[in-house]
C-alpha cells in the first residue's frame, strides 16, 4: 500500500485525498516512520545545521532517507557516520536537548495530531480486521494457553494492546524473553509496562549462560549464525512454557510483520512454530507497516520503548549482528560502555583467528557475515575415529570430554538401553530396539576414559545409523544446555537439568528430531563447523 503526501497539511496520508482538506496528495513513500524530535537535534548536529528542523517535523523512509515538508534531506548516512566523533556529539546533543527539546516537541505534538486525524478511517479498518483476525484464531483453539510474545519492541507493544481488546481481559500470559542484551531503554520500558499494566501476568525467563563466554567458546553470532537466540531466546522461554502449561498446548501472539525483511514476507498468519513444538503462532499485524504501527502507537497515546526517539528502528539486542550501521553508530552514542565492551571483544577475537587487519574487520562489520569456526580451536565438534580391525561394523572413537554416564542420555532415540546384558569389564552397554527387543547398538568404553568403540549390527543401515551416532557424539562433545533440543521434541522428553541433558526414556518415542532438527547434530557445531574461507 502506497503512502501520499498531503502538501496543504504537511503530512502523510494513506489515501489519494487528505481527509482533512480533501486536496490530492502525491506519492511519497512505500513506508515511513516518524522521526522523534531527539532524533532530529541527532541529525542536526550530524549536518551542522543547528536549529535548521526546530519547527519542522521530520519523516523517515525506507534506506534511512529523512525528508521535511516532504522533500529530501540531501546527505550521505555513511560518509556523516564514519566522519563523526561520537563523544561530540553526545555533549552537543545534551546541550541542544536542555535549550529546545520541549519547544520541538509542540510541534511534534501538533503535527502528529493532524496526521491522526487525517488518517483515522485507515487506523479503524486496520485496528477491526486485526481484532476480529484475533477472536477467530482465538476461537479456533480455544483449549490452547493464550500467550503474548513481548519483546519489549513496539510490534509487540501494539499487539499486546490488540490481543487485551480483542479478548476483553488483561488476564493474558506475556513473556518477555530477557536475552541479557536488550537496551537500557527497554529495561526501562519493561518496567513501566508492568507497572501500569500490574493485573497482566508477565514472566521473565532469562539463560544462566553469560554472553560473552559462550562468544569466546563458539565465537560471536553472525548473520547466518545467531546462536544467541536458539540459547537466550528459544530455550528460556521453551522451558517456561514446559513448567506452566502441563499437558495444554500455547497460542502464541506475536508481533513480526512481512514488511520487515524478505523472509518475514513469507510467513504465514497463523503458523506451527518451528522452534518451539507446543506452540501455533498468530500474527495479528502481519501486513502492518511500520507507518501503521506508529499510527496506532500515537493514536491510541500507548506507552513504547524511548530507545526509538534515539532513533533506533529496532530495539532486540543491541549488539545484534542484523543490526544496521546506523544502529551500531547509535550504541556509540547513547550506550558507549556496551558499545565498548563489545567493539573491544571483537578485536581480540579478530586477533585470535588471524585477521590480519582487526579494527577494520570490526569496524567493517566483517564479522556479522561470519561464517563457522574457521581460526578457532573447536576440537569438541569434530570427531575423531578409526575402523575396528577385528570387528565389521565398529569403530573406536576418540572422544574430547571423558566418558561419564551422562555419554548414555544421548543413546536412548536408538532405543532402550540395558546395563546389565554387556560384558560388565568392557562396561558394555547394550542399546535395544524398543519394540522388538532386538539389538541396535553395543558401546564399549570405560567411565573416565576417552577411548569408545560402538558396534553396529550388520543388519542395518550401516551409514545411516553411523552418521546420527556422529551426530550424538558431537552434541556430547559441545553441549552446552542451550535448550534447543528440549524446545523441538514434541514428546516433551528431553529436559537440561543445570548444564546437563537428559531424555526420559518413557516419553521418548525414538523419531530422531532431536538428531535430524540441527545441521551436524546440534546447535554448537552447526556453528563451528570450519568452512574453507569466510
Amino acid at each position: 500500500m502506497k503512502i501520499f503526501w498531503c502538501e496543504t497539511c504537511n503530512i502523510p496520508v494513506f489515501d489519494e485525498n487528505c481527509s482533512l482538506c480533501g486536496s490530492n496528495s502525491k506519492y511519497f513513500a512505500m513506508d515511513i516512520r516518524p522521526v522523534f524530535p531527539e532524533e532530529t537535534i541527532l541529525i542536526e548536529i550530524l549536518l551542522q545545521k543547528r536549529g535548521e528542523f526546530l519547527s519542522k517535523v521530520l519523516w523517515n523512509t525506507k534506506g534511512n532517507k529523512y525528508f521535511f515538508n516532504g522533500k529530501k534531506v540531501d546527505f550521505s548516512m555513511q560518509k556523516l557516520i564514519h566522519m563523526s566523533d561520537p563523544k561530540l556529539i553526545i555533549e552537543k546533543m545534551n546541550e541542544e536537548i536542555l535549550r529546545s527539546l520541549e519547544t520541538r516537541y509542540e510541534y511534534f505534538i501538533d503535527s502528529i495530531e493532524k496526521f491522526i486525524r487525517a488518517n483515522r478511517s485507515h487506523l479503524q479498518r486496520l485496528e477491526y480486521e486485526s481484532i476480529e483476525f484475533i477472536k477467530n484464531v482465538s476461537e479456533k483453539y480455544s483449549d490452547r494457553i493464550k500467550m503474548v510474545s513481548f519483546s519489549g519492541g513496539k510490534d509487540s507493544t501494539v499487539v499486546s494492546s490488540l490481543v487485551r481488546r480483542a479478548l476483553g481481559t488483561n488476564n493474558i500470559l506475556h513473556v518477555f524473553g530477557d536475552t541479557t542484551l536488550e537496551f537500557p531503554m527497554t529495561y526501562e520500558y519493561i518496567q513501566r509496562f508492568r507497572r501500569n499494566n500490574r493485573k497482566i501476568p508477565f514472566f521473565r525467563p532469562r539463560s544462566h549462560h553469560n554472553f560473552l563466554d559462550l562468544c569466546d567458546t563458539i565465537g560471536p553470532p553472525s548473520r547466518v549464525m545467531r546462536w544467541c537466540c536458539t540459547v537466550f531466546k528459544t530455550g528460556p522461554i521453551s522451558s517456561l512454557i514446559d513448567k506452566f502449561s502441563g499437558n495444554k498446548n500455547i497460542l502464541t501472539f506475536y508481533g513480526v510483520r512481512r514488511s520487515e525483511s524478505i523472509r518475514r514476507s513469507k510467513y504465514d498468519e497463523v503458523s506451527k512454530s518451528p522452534k518451539i513444538a507446543k506452540q501455533i503462532v498468530a500474527s495479528p499485524i502481519i501486513n502492518w507497516k511500520d507507518a501503521d504501527v506508529w499510527l496506532y502507537l500515537l493514536s491510541n497515546e500507548e506507552d513504547f520503548n524511548d530507545a526509538y526517539r534515539l532513533g533506533f528502528t529496532r530495539v532486540g539486542c543491541w549488539c545484534c549482528p542484523s543490526n544496521s550501521d546506523w544502529s551500531f553508530f547509535l550504541a556509540k552514542i547513547f550506550i558507549p560502555e556496551h558499545a565498548n565492551e563489545w567493539k573491544s571483544f571483537l578485536v581480540s577475537f579478530a586477533k585470535t583467528i588471524g585477521k590480519p587487519d582487526p579494527e577494520n574487520y570490526v569496524e567493517g562489520g566483517f564479522w556479522k557475515a561470519r561464517q563457522g569456526g574457521n581460526g578457532m580451536d573447536v576440537s569438541f565438534s569434530n570427531i575423531k575415529f578409526e575402523p575396528c580391525a577385528n570387528e565389521e561394523n565398529a569403530r573406536n572413537f576418540y572422544l574430547t570430554r571423558p566418558i561419564y554416564q551422562q555419554l548414555y542420555e544421548y543413546f536412548k532415540p536408538f532405543g532402550h538401553l540395558n546395563f546389565d546384558m554387556g560384558k560388565k569389564l568392557l562396561n558394555e552397554v547394550y542399546v535395544l530396539d524398543r519394540k522388538t527387543k532386538e539389538l541396535v547398538l553395543i558401546l564399549q568404553g570405560k567411565l573416565g576414559q576417552n577411548h569408545l568403540k560402538i558396534i553396529v549390527p550388520s543388519k542395518q543401515n550401516y551409514r545411516l545409523i553411523s552418521t546420527r551416532i556422529d551426530c550424538q557424539l558431537r552434541k556430547f562433545q559441545s553441549c552446552i544446555g542451550c535448550g534447543g533440543c528440549p524446545a523441538i521434541c514434541n514428546n516433551k522428553a528431553i529436559s537440561i537439568i543445570g548444564d546437563q541433558y537428559y531424555i526420559d526414556s518413557k516419553k521418548c518415542t525414538g523419531c530422531m528430531e532431536c538428531i535430524a532438527y540441527y545441521d551436524r547434530g546440534c546447535l554448537v557445531t552447526k556453528v563451528t563447523q570450519t568452512r574453507r574461507s569466510e
